[in-house]
């Protein structure tokens, strides 16, 4: 069963992400930019899809052009001068990742100069043996680390411009990553080396490199974002594989409990579910969208955005971007379950 429009289910998702979006604007200046120390890549880059998502085309359009004029190299690259952000976690772990949102808004927005440009960036990106893209710049890590979500985040911009078949390379490095962790594996890995070995010591904080299924406060967005990728691509493609690797890594969710609802790690829970009802019309996955939704319009503030005491001003501009992207695309994701794929409106986001 899909939604009408009116259904009153998803109407306090789409208040709660208009005062998100009311909360940015309020901070632009005359020219759409964020001031002082918030003017960094990491408060922006999710904004023009997010805004794109309400209908805010004009504001999401100029927004892009920011980005586009004050954050993008002659490269293809998105980065806040020599670093990618002030907030260090950028570099560490989303350098590629950071890249894609910008893209995949360019495509919504029709801004081609700029999608072409960070399409080529992410492309030289792309690590040969195993269909991934790097974590960061080439050369940044020696042991040449992808992680499942620049991976899914890659494809889904690839898929969103109509490159399907390296949309479809990025969806099977994420089946082997999956096939390789059956059971699932605890902890699940979510990270590979260049030579498509998965790894299972890295430098940085282990929550950020795998998941122990019956620990709370675990990174569930990467999972989240392999699923809603390889829904996408089933839904594109029609590959029963990429439909089984997107309730695969729903699967490994799930063995988490209910624990992954405590916060607003849940949030790519809430989109995968809702990809996967959209994909396969089971409403087994409708509740899990309900409870992540639920998490979320708890934890916003009074003001509209989302922010928790120990991230910095960007890492909370961000976030607030994300929530506001992901309540809308619950929303068009469940409405749109049961439609064949020719009455389904727009490109993949």
């Amino acid at each position: 069963m899909s939604l009408l429009p009116y259904d009153g289910t998803p109407q306090p998702w789409l208040r709660a992400a208009a005062r998100g979006a009311a909360w940015f604007e309020a901070r632009l200046g005359a020219d759409d930019r964020l001031p002082g120390r918030l003017h960094d890549l990491g408060s922006y880059y999710k904004w023009p899809l997010a805004l794109a998502s309400l209908g805010r085309l004009g504001l999401a359009r100029r927004v892009l052009d920011v980005l586009a004029a004050d954050f993008m190299t002659v490269d293809g690259d998105f980065r806040t001068g020599a670093s990618k952000s002030a907030d260090p976690i950028y570099g560490r772990i989303a350098d590629t990742y950071t890249n894609t949102w910008p893209v995949v808004a360019a495509r919504v927005l029709g801004l081609d100069s700029v999608g072409h440009a960070g399409l080529a960036c992410l492309r030289r990106r792309r690590v040969e043996a195993t269909g991934g893209y790097l974590t960061g710049e080439p050369g940044q890590h020696d042991d040449g680390r992808q992680d499942i979500v620049t991976i899914a985040g890659c494809g889904n911009a690839l898929l969103a411009w109509g490159a399907v078949a390296e949309a479809a390379a990025a969806g099977d490095c994420l089946l082997r990553v999956l096939a390789e962790q059956a059971g699932p594996a605890d902890p699940f890995c979510l990270y590979l080396d260049g030579d498509g070995r998965l790894l299972a010591e890295l430098d940085l904080p282990e929550r950020l490199y795998r998941i122990h299924l019956q620990r709370p406060d675990q990174a569930y967005v990467y999972l989240g974002m392999a699923a809603i990728f390889l829904a996408r691509l089933g839904l594109v493609t029609g590959q029963a594989r990429y439909r089984a690797g997107a309730e695969g890594y729903f699967a490994v969710t799930e063995a988490c409990g209910d624990r992954v609802f405590r916060g607003t790690g849940c949030c790519k829970t809430g989109w995968a579910a809702a990809g996967l009802y959209h994909l396969t019309g089971d409403g087994r996955y409708r509740p899990a969208v309900a409870a992540a939704a639920a998490q979320l319009l708890a934890a916003q503030g009074p003001a509209g955005n989302w922010v928790k005491p120990d991230r910095s001003d960007v890492l909370d501009c961000d976030s607030t971007g994300e929530m506001v992207y992901h309540l809308t695309q619950y929303c068009l994701e469940l409405g749109s379950a049961g439609l064949p794929a020719g009455e389904q409106e727009g490109s993949p986001q």
